[in-house]
């Protein structure tokens, strides 16, 4: 009974992923045409930040106000899909486009979420840190620009053959978990986010762990075993809240972008 309704639900979610690739391509040019109808409209996407769900107001500091006023576009793309039967559509690509402004000089920030399964189960969106090229005011403290070094310095690392451990014995590892450690959670830019990594699970790690999954569907008791709560994020996250983030612009602002424009009243005047 166990496994059949096993291998019920791992059909059910092969539908819903088969539905989102398809949706994704359907609509993806639709959206194309509506970016170059925004373009038209000034202020849309500051309006719309302004409108942000919980998810992704509630972390904007008053010091990322004025730069978020820059935003002039912003894309989603789902770019692991090959076509309507094949590519993961839960990893998803955020490009912001920004004018000319004074916090810093990129026109565009593009941000990669690649959607991975752990051996034990947990499955999510992990990252890499994305710098900032930050003209006077670092509007992130520090912290981005520390998880950047970091990273650069575990390539290096692991590159030449050592393991994480060798990894939290640098420098760059104890200083930005001291940062962290002093930083209020509920202080940290929203800027922050192009620093989230999330949990560090390779390609191959998820590969396997999916295969193991639909392995272990045939049966209820080890079905379960794979059904593990999320672990801890590593001591080196700065912005712990960046798949909860993420989701929220891929899934509710961007979709919803005119109505969230519209809640605003400006489309009375703009439009």
């Amino acid at each position: 009974m166990y496994d059949t309704l096993a291998r019920i639900e791992e059909q059910l979610a092969n539908s819903e992923l088969e539905s989102l690739r398809r949706t994704y391509i359907a609509t993806r040019s639709k959206f194309l045409e509506r970016a170059v109808a925004i373009e038209a409209i000034p202020g849309f996407w500051s309006t719309v930040i302004d409108e942000a769900p919980p998810e992704i107001d509630e972390r904007i500091q008053p010091r990322d106000v004025a730069a978020l006023s820059c935003l002039i576009g912003v894309d989603v793309e789902r770019f692991e899909v090959q076509d309507a039967d094949h590519g993961e559509p839960r990893s998803v690509k955020l490009k912001f486009t920004f004018k000319p402004n004074e916090w810093f000089a990129d026109e565009h920030l593009e941000k990669n979420f690649y959607w991975r399964m752990s051996r034990h189960g947990w499955s999510g969106l992990v990252s890499e840190p994305v710098g900032i090229q930050w003209r006077n005011l670092d509007l992130t403290e520090g912290l981005l620009d520390m998880a950047v070094k970091l990273r650069k310095k575990e390539e290096e690392l692991y590159g030449s053959g050592q393991t994480r451990d060798d990894a939290k014995s640098t420098e760059e590892f104890k200083t930005l978990v001291e940062k962290i450690e002093r930083t209020p959670q509920d202080a940290i830019s929203l800027f922050a986010f192009f620093g989230f990594r999330g949990h560090d699970i390779s390609a191959r790690e998820s590969e396997e762990a999916a295969l193991r999954k639909r392995r272990l569907a045939e049966g209820a008791d080890q079905w379960k075993e794979m059904d593990k709560e999320s672990p801890p994020l590593p001591d080196t996250e700065i912005y712990p809240h960046g798949e909860e983030v993420a989701i929220a612009f891929c899934e509710d602002l961007y979709p919803g972008a005119t109505h969230y424009f519209s809640m605003s009243g400006a489309c009375q005047t703009k439009v």
